[in-house]
């Protein structure tokens, strides 16, 4: 199953949920490959990378004359793989554009290779640029993480028409499997509030509360799933990679 982790606002998690989504996957013994299609490189990094040390990332398969996708996946651990990025991804972004059917530029490598694993986790970047709708191209789900504030939670329904518009004129296949909640603060009756109006109106799969837990892990290049699966968040993210489990059977 080929999974996006999508929204086009910043700031909501993205990147700490795809993490931790591939370890706990990777933990139940499935085999996952990470890719890493924000020009940022923020996941990379933050499974203890550095982008420049690697031959080839994820622009060298989104060229016109493509590497092998092969030679641009990197194990990291048992069942645990990753197609790293890199600054230059920036620049390539804008060559996409140019090409034609731009929006299956990733499809067209991924599905070469997309038999090997049990679970491919896209952490797209931070806006609805023709790298996210080259991810929503080929993927079967997408995960939405959302803080539960007012301004990410009307941000929701523009990535929702746009999801529609792929599945009507790109790929088919393609569903929300549902919307992490993100940043949740306990104590706030507003963000509770926020939070049961996003329960109304979408599938909230998981809820991921404001704690400094989720980011320290970046310093050492490893997850909260990793590092400590006991805590509330650890627990939550594996609870959240259960689901996926149980949906893709």
């Amino acid at each position: 199953m080929i999974i996006a982790i999508a929204n086009q606002k910043g700031g909501v998690a993205k990147t700490t949920t795809a993490h931790n989504l591939s370890a706990a996957l990777a933990g139940t013994g499935a085999n996952v490959l990470a890719v890493d299609l924000d020009s940022q490189a923020s996941m990379t990094i933050s499974m203890g990378k550095e982008p420049e040390d690697f031959d080839f990332t994820v622009c060298d398969i989104l060229k016109k004359n493509p590497e092998p996708v092969k030679n641009c996946i990197y194990k990291l651990s048992d069942g645990y793989s990753l197609i790293p990025s890199i600054i230059d991804l920036a620049t390539l972004e804008m060559e996409l554009m140019a090409r034609t059917a731009r929006e299956t530029v990733l499809a067209r490598q991924l599905n070469k290779i997309k038999n090997n694993y049990d679970y491919i986790i896209i952490d797209c970047p931070p806006q609805l640029s023709i790298l996210t709708l080259n991810a929503l191209a080929v993927a079967e789900r997408v995960l939405i993480p959302c803080r539960t504030d007012y301004l990410s939670y009307r941000g929701l329904e523009q990535l929702k028409t746009t999801i529609q518009d792929i599945k009507d004129l790109v790929n088919p296949d393609i569903e929300i499997m549902g919307v992490i909640a993100t940043f949740f603060e306990v104590v706030s009756k507003d963000q509770k509030e926020m939070l049961e109006t996003m329960k109304a109106e979408y599938d909230v799969i998981g809820i991921i509360k404001k704690t400094v837990e989720a980011v320290k892990g970046v310093y050492d290049g490893k997850s909260v799933v990793e590092r400590n699966p006991r805590s509330e968040i650890g627990q939550e993210y594996i609870k959240i990679a259960e689901y996926i489990r149980k949906r893709s059977v």
